[in-house]
C-alpha cells in the first residue's frame, strides 16, 4: 500500500501510544447492526493503544475510553495525514490482554455508546449502560468473563436475561 494512503507510515513503532486499526471493522460492524449507534461515522475515530498506562483513576481501571479529539490536534493531524478525526479510543493494553474477542467487541459497544447524536460525549446512564449492566452483568469486562458475542448473528438484547446469580443447585425453597 502507498504510503500516501495508509493512515500510519511508520512500519514499526514502540512508544506509549500505538494506532491500532483492528478496532475499526469491530466498530463499523456495531454501528450498522445497532441502531443506537446509527448515527455514529466510524471513519471520524482514531482506535489508539496505550501500551502502558492502566487509566486509573479513583483507584479503578479503565479498559478504555473515548475522547473528543483536541482542535490542536485534529488540525494537525489532518495537515499531516489527510484524514480527520473528530474522536479517539483509547484501549489500556495492559488492562484488556487478557480479554476475550466477546469482551473487546462489548468493550467497543461501550465507548460508541458516549458519542451522542448531536457529536458530543455523554455519560452512562448507571456506572455502565444500563443494557450491559443488566444483560450482561455489572462486570462484563472482568477477565475471563464470559459474555455472548455482540456481533453474532443470533444475539438479540431482549432475548437474553442477564448473568444468573446463583446456580439451580445451591437454590431451594425455604417456608
Amino acid at each position: 500500500m502507498p504510503n500516501s494512503s495508509r493512515l500510519v507510515v511508520v512500519d514499526e513503532w514502540t512508544g506509549k501510544h500505538v494506532i491500532n486499526e483492528a478496532y475499526r471493522p469491530i466498530a463499523q460492524a456495531l454501528v450498522e447492526r445497532y441502531p443506537e449507534l446509527g448515527h455514529i461515522a466510524v471513519k471520524d475515530i482514531l482506535f489508539v493503544d496505550d501500551m502502558e498506562s492502566t487509566g486509573k483513576h479513583k483507584d479503578k481501571y479503565k479498559f478504555a475510553q473515548i475522547s473528543k479529539v483536541p482542535e490542536k490536534w485534529h488540525q494537525i493531524i489532518y495537515q499531516m495525514t489527510g484524514k480527520s478525526f473528530g474522536f479517539m479510543m483509547e484501549f489500556f493494553k495492559r488492562n484488556i490482554e487478557s480479554t476475550s474477542r466477546e469482551q473487546v467487541i462489548a468493550l467497543v459497544y461501550h465507548e460508541l455508546r458516549h458519542i451522542d447524536i448531536d457529536g458530543e460525549l455523554k455519560s452512562h446512564d448507571i456506572e455502565d449502560w444500563a443494557n450491559m449492566h443488566y444483560k450482561l452483568g455489572f462486570n462484563w469486562a472482568e477477565t475471563k468473563r464470559r459474555i455472548p458475542n455482540l456481533l453474532d448473528d443470533e444475539f438479540n438484547w431482549d432475548e437474553i436475561t442477564g448473568p444468573r446469580l446463583f446456580d439451580d443447585q445451591f437454590l431451594r425453597v425455604i417456608k
